[in-house]
């Protein structure tokens, strides 16, 4: 995908509405994004992996392998995984795997580490956002 139709669609993404162009121009430049075929297993559930995602196009399907048979979400453009894993350390949880041909903002932890602390922050910014609505949406599915 060339560089002009990859901005186009991560400027179409709301988790990167507080980063400036450069900073999303930045992103581009530095590769930071991978295309997955239909299948292919993007999180490994028991892996120690520290990488966050973000659903650029395309959708991805969260299962557990002991469930394996059932879906336990779609997540399309917009939606963050890897995110606990990435912040707290912890093994991955579920498996997540492209539902179709899907792009992804791909951040390993140690490439985070070196990022411009600006560059953290809304990263963290939107990361605690996305949590915040889904334990807000479990909360309500409760009630």
């Amino acid at each position: 995908m060339d560089r002009k139709t990859l901005l186009k669609k991560v400027d179409e993404v709301d988790f990167f509405n507080e980063f400036s162009s450069e900073e999303r121009a930045w992103f581009c430049d530095n590769k930071m994004f991978c295309s997955y075929e239909d299948g292919k297993k993007i999180i490994v559930e028991g892996a120690q992996d520290r990488t966050f995602y973000v659903v650029i196009d395309g959708t991805v399907t969260v299962t557990k392998n002991s469930v394996p048979n059932e879906v336990l979400a779609h997540l399309g453009p917009g939606a963050v995984f890897g995110e606990i894993a990435h912040f707290a350390r912890q093994q991955r949880a579920t498996n997540v795997l492209a539902q179709g041909k899907v792009l992804v903002f791909r951040l390993e932890h140690d490439l985070f580490k070196k990022l411009p602390a600006d560059v953290k922050l809304k990263i963290n910014h939107q990361a605690m956002a996305v949590l915040m609505h889904r334990l807000e949406s479990k909360k309500n599915e409760r009630k």
